[in-house]
């Protein structure tokens, strides 16, 4: 349990500092004026002030925000000069864009350097040959007599070369019986067996197919890769992960994916043990990978996220006026309670699946 909280106080501590740091770099850039650079939303817990700014760690562990002169944001603080020079308001279209872009931009710049540096220092990882490793208990294969260390040859009649050869037809006949041979030590063996049909989600075309399993994995061989190409996978990385929440999003607003499916801070907390436990490499990939997916649901257009902040720049260039101070503070009120509720519903479904569901 402490090892747990722990890591879930490093995960979220890492992302949420990352995020707001770039807030703050490009408010120094542009040369705002910040106030205050919070972990947290209000109520302030503790904070000191250095120069013209104050640090602080506030209650609300949802995030934080970095206050600048000259506007309404998440400290919902309506005493605040809009006409001041260095303030936030008196910047052009351009600044206002990068100062709230640059936390998402941290986010995913944090997450590039983590799959890069892990590709580089741990190499590409690759399921090769035809000779299994795990042979899962139960599944078609162990039922079939198939166990780790046996080498498969053919499957439905088809010479196999290599695990992409072996899988595609495995998975191509779900529910339907094939015939499979393996080499064990000297001997060829063959029977019959019917891959189990899966439930299984395409990203490619963001749908569920049903695939075939037969329970075995192959073997993996690990591939030395430069600096110059683990950039490339690095960048490939957080493509896959973009396409991953977009996709997400999308079958949550088509109904095809529920509110139980979300993971909420209880979950993460959860995963952020596990992937401690399971060494640092996955640890660090795993800040990346939740770095990413904040970072995209900070671009929701929501009052109290980044989107939502800029919306307001988008609407107040092209109405050409300021939105009233008051309407943006309610708005942003509005959601914070709406961010309140669906962290409650999912931590709520996060604490059903974790102790109350049994496989």
């Amino acid at each position: 349990m402490i090892t747990t909280i722990l890591a879930f106080v490093v995960v979220i501590g890492i992302i949420v500092f990352v995020h707001e740091f770039g807030h703050f770099i490009a408010a120094k850039l542009s040369r705002v004026r910040v106030e205050v650079f919070s972990l947290g939303f209000p109520p302030k817990m503790i904070g000191r002030k250095f120069g013209e700014t104050e640090y602080q760690i506030a209650w609300i562990p949802l995030g934080g925000y970095v206050k600048m002169s000259g506007m309404s944001d998440e400290s919902m603080d309506e005493n605040y000069n809009p006409d001041d020079p260095r303030g936030f308001t008196a910047q052009n279209f351009g600044r206002k864009i990068f100062i709230i872009t640059a936390g998402v931009l941290m986010n995913v710049l944090l997450a590039f350097l983590i799959y890069s540096v892990i590709t580089w220092t741990e190499g590409v990882s690759r399921l090769t040959g035809t000779a299994l490793t795990i042979v899962t208990a139960d599944s078609p294969a162990e039922k079939a007599g198939m166990v780790a260390g046996d080498e498969v040859v053919m499957v439905a009649g088809q010479p196999v070369k290599d695990w992409a050869s072996l899988t595609n037809i495995i998975r191509a006949n779900g529910g339907r019986e094939i015939e499979i041979q393996w080499r064990r030590n000297d001997s060829l063996c063959s029977t019959k067996l019917v891959p189990e049909p899966t439930a299984e989600f395409n990203l490619a075309t963001a749908k569920t197919d049903i695939v075939g399993k037969i329970g075995v994995l192959g073997t993996f061989t690990t591939e030395s890769v430069g600096p110059i190409a683990a950039l490339g996978y690095g960048a490939t990385q957080v493509w896959w992960v973009v396409k991953l929440n977009v996709i997400s999003l999308s079958a949550l607003l088509t109904g095809r994916a529920r509110l139980n499916d979300l993971t909420g801070p209880i979950g993460i907390a959860k995963l952020s043990g596990e992937s401690v436990r399971s060494g640092f490499a996955n640890f660090v990939a795993f800040i990346a990978l939740i770095s990413v997916s904040i970072g995209f649901l900070n671009l929701m257009p929501i009052p109290m996220l980044d989107g939502g902040h800029l919306l307001f720049i988008i609407v107040e260039s092209a109405i050409r006026r300021r939105i009233p101070d008051k309407i943006k503070i309610n708005l942003m009120r509005v959601g914070l309670a709406a961010l309140l509720l669906l962290v409650a519903l999912v931590s709520y479904h996060d604490i059903v699946k974790i102790f109350f569901t049994r496989d």
